[in-house]
Formats: structure tokens, C-alpha cells, sequence
């Protein structure tokens, strides 16, 4: 095969990625500072080095991949696109007995059944949990190397099982951070017009490489610094679950504790392809080691709360009202009376990326609402506080009246289909 050649004018801090000696590497730098091109430099270099194994590239979603990642990847290896096969996606280079799988881990799965010797995740910031575990289980055998190459968007699992190891001095994790205009070609114009009309915490991510929390959270008072626990109470007065029905998308169940005046979240479950005796199946096996009393599960699927029910749990329709479940959480929130379980790593993805639509004037009605994205685990816990609600959060200055009427509503509206509630 003939080699077209070409020479880059690297800046220091792609010279610091491309040849960084560490296992797992992460450019996290802002936009347009040439990180997506210090991914395709790297990857040539691994295939050169390792011709007879395996690697990857890979992006969060297909459009990212059409659009950005691999135009650019066959722009700097312009003698790799003849033997690109889009259907399997796969770079198959005669005479070299490994591949180059090219993927989507927009399904976390997709690349399981793969040995890698190396791996390029793109806009890695953008990633399930899922997939950065299924990676390095992909990559576990050849003890293979990796470069994250992303902009930070949350504080997700990027910071906490990433950078918060550089961090610690892990000698297997390495970070090149940097703003864009620390790239010699970034304009210096465009940097100071953003810094002076955008939202800072938008600056800081997209523009400074820096973790911010995204701009229009739902839940933006979460501390997980003081909110996620790695202990939780021995014993619950009340223990209950929320369901989110899916199939394609996946299907949630959280389950959660009342104790001396919090809520705990102690489990969760997250998994597409599960038809409903499979999901129930799970739900028994959560039922029965945290005593759950009661499921409030999302109404629109009657028919699969009949067959939990035929199972033999309690069920309820939870409350569909999404501004009312959202406001009912937050000032659980805001009340400091919400702990999440270290463990439960989905939920507090979700929350950290739960957003409201960009504002684009005044807010009407509609946008309200947040966005429907990556939220199922937020909808399930939606459906227990929209519908439950203990004594203990009327605030001081309801009067006996108020008191009592509301102590009525919750009875009735917690009373299961089949009789007396059923306690731990």
C-alpha cells in the first residue's frame, strides 16, 4: 500500500497527548483547539505501531461520526478511505492483519465481542456510563491503550472515573487540559466575544475546557459532594420504587428509603430489550432485598401494570404531572433531605445532565418542561414524589385544616389496588 505523507504542525499540547506515555489518556480542552485532529494523528500511530491488532473509533452518536469525527479522520489518512466498508463499518488495509471497527456507542453494547489493542473515543464527554466501562472491558485482555478526546459537558463519569483519577496521581491516567484559545490558531477575537457574552458556565466548558455545571438544570441545587453516600441507614420506615416502562429505550426502576426525615436512594436498574416478565422478574429481586412496600409506575401503560400486579406487586399509577413531580423533588433538594447511594451511577448522570430546552426568549408553557433525553431513571423517581407525599413536608405554617385534608389525599392516593399496606 502507498503511504501519503503529510506534516503536521503540532501545538505542545497535542504533543503532549499524541506521545504521552500513560494507558488511558483524555485531551479535554475547548472547541475548535484541535483535539479532533490529535485524535486521527494518534490513531495512525497505533495502527503503525500494532498492525496485527485490533482498535477502534468511536463517537457518541452517528451524526457526530458522519459529520466531524471521521471526515476528519480520512482527511488526515486520506489513504484509509478505499478500504473503508460503511456497511460494517470496519477499515479492513491489506496486508495488516488488524482492523479498525468504526462505532457509535450510542448503544453501549456495540462493541462488545471486541479484542482491542487501542481505541479513540471522540466527544467521550457525550458517552453513557455503559459505554466507558464496556471500553475498558474491550480493551482488558491486550491491556490496550486509549485517548478520550471531548469538550467536558457534566460532571459525569468523565470527571469522577477519569479525571478525578489523574487527579490522584493514578500512573495509568493521564489529562491534557487547555483552553482554545491556547491553540495558535483559535482566534483571540472569538475567545473574548465569548467570554463576554455567554453564560460563564457555558464559557468555562465549551470554550475553556474547564467542568461546569450545564446551564439550566432541572435539579441545579444537587450537591453531590454532600448528597451521595457511600453509607446507608440499616432500616427505611417506608421503602418505594418508581417505574419507568421501555423497551427500545430502556426501562428504569430507582427504589428509595424514607428515614428520619430524607430520602434515600439505595438502588436502581437501567436496561433496554426487556419485555415486562423480565423487568418484573427484576423487580422482584429488588422487592425482596429492600422491602419495597409500593411501585408507582407510569400510567400510560396499563396494561403492563396489570401484568406487575398479576406478579403480585403493589402498583400505582404514578402522577403525570411533570412540572408538579419536578417541583415536589427540588424542594426535597433544596431541603438538604435527598442521599443518593455511591452505587448508583445512572441516577446521578441523569441528574447532572437534566436540562430545560435552551431559553430562547421568554419561556412559554411548552419549555417548561425539561428535555427528553437520558432521562428515564428522573421520570421514575418523578412518578414516587409526584404521587407520595409524607406528612413530614408540610411546611410549618399549614394550619390544622390544610393538615388534615392533605393527610386524607395521600391515603387515598397511596391505598394499594388490593387492600392495607403492606409494610416491611
Amino acid at each position: 500500500m502507498k503511504v501519503e505523507t503529510k506534516e503536521w504542525d503540532l501545538h505542545k499540547y497535542q504533543d503532549e497527548a499524541i506521545f504521552a506515555k500513560e494507558r488511558f489518556v483524555a485531551i479535554i480542552s475547548g472547541l475548535q483547539s484541535g483535539k479532533t485532529l490529535a485524535g486521527c494523528l494518534w490513531s495512525r500511530v497505533q495502527f503503525d505501531a500494532n498492525p496485527d491488532m485490533d482498535g477502534a473509533i468511536l463517537f457518541p452518536t452517528y451524526n457526530i461520526g458522519t459529520q466531524s469525527t471521521l471526515p476528519k479522520f480520512f482527511e488526515v489518512n486520506p489513504d484509509f478511505l478505499r478500504f473503508y466498508r460503511k456497511q460494517e463499518g470496519v477499515i479492513e488495509v491489506p496486508g495488516r492483519k488488524g482492523r479498525i471497527y468504526v462505532r457509535s456507542v450510542e448503544n453501549p453494547n456495540v462493541i462488545e465481542g471486541m479484542t482491542l489493542g487501542w481505541a479513540w473515543g471522540d466527544e467521550a464527554g457525550q458517552w453513557k456510563y455503559e459505554a466507558w466501562i464496556n471500553l475498558q472491558g474491550r480493551l482488558s485482555i491486550l491491556q490496550g491503550r486509549c485517548l478520550l478526546t471531548t469538550t467536558p459537558y457534566a460532571f459525569n463519569w468523565l470527571f469522577f472515573d477519569f479525571y478525578e483519577l489523574f487527579k490522584k496521581n493514578d500512573p495509568d491516567y493521564r489529562v491534557v487540559q487547555y483552553r482554545s484559545i491556547d491553540s495558535p490558531y483559535f482566534p483571540k477575537e472569538e475567545f473574548e466575544r465569548a467570554q463576554r457574552t455567554m453564560d460563564p458556565r457555558t464559557f468555562q466548558r465549551r470554550y475553556c475546557g474547564l467542568f461546569a455545571k450545564m446551564e439550566g438544570l432541572v435539579y441545579e441545587d444537587f450537591d453531590q459532594g454532600r448528597m451521595v453516600v457511600s453509607k446507608l441507614p440499616e432500616k427505611f420506615e417506608i421503602v418505594l420504587g418508581g417505574i419507568d416502562w421501555g423497551f427500545t429505550a430502556p426501562a428504569a426502576i430507582t427504589v428509595w428509603g424514607q428515614y428520619d426525615g430524607r430520602f434515600w436512594l439505595v438502588d436502581e436498574f437501567k436496561r433496554s430489550g426487556l419485555v415486562t416478565r423480565e423487568l418484573a422478574e427484576k423487580a422482584k429481586n429488588m422487592a425482596e432485598r429492600w422491602g419495597i412496600n409500593r411501585f408507582y409506575a407510569d400510567g400510560a401503560e396499563p396494561d403492563r401494570i396489570r401484568e406487575f400486579r398479576d406478579h403480585g406487586f403493589s402498583v400505582l399509577e404514578g402522577e403525570k404531572d411533570i412540572v408538579r413531580g419536578v417541583d415536589r423533588f427540588r424542594a426535597l433538594i433544596r431541603d438538604d433531605r435527598i442521599r443518593v447511594s455511591a452505587e448508583c451511577r445512572h441516577f446521578i448522570e441523569e441528574i447532572e445532565g437534566y436540562h430545560y430546552p435552551e431559553r430562547r426568549g421568554d419561556r412559554d408553557e411548552g419549555e417548561e418542561r425539561p428535555e427528553k433525553v437520558e432521562d428515564h431513571e428522573m421520570d421514575c423517581t418523578r412518578y414516587i414524589f409526584a404521587t407520595y407525599q409524607p406528612e413530614f413536608l408540610l411546611k410549618p405554617k399549614d394550619d390544622e385544616r390544610r393538615r388534615l385534608e392533605f393527610r386524607r389525599m395521600i391515603q387515598a392516593k397511596n391505598r394499594p389496588h388490593e387492600g392495607p399496606l403492606r409494610m416491611a
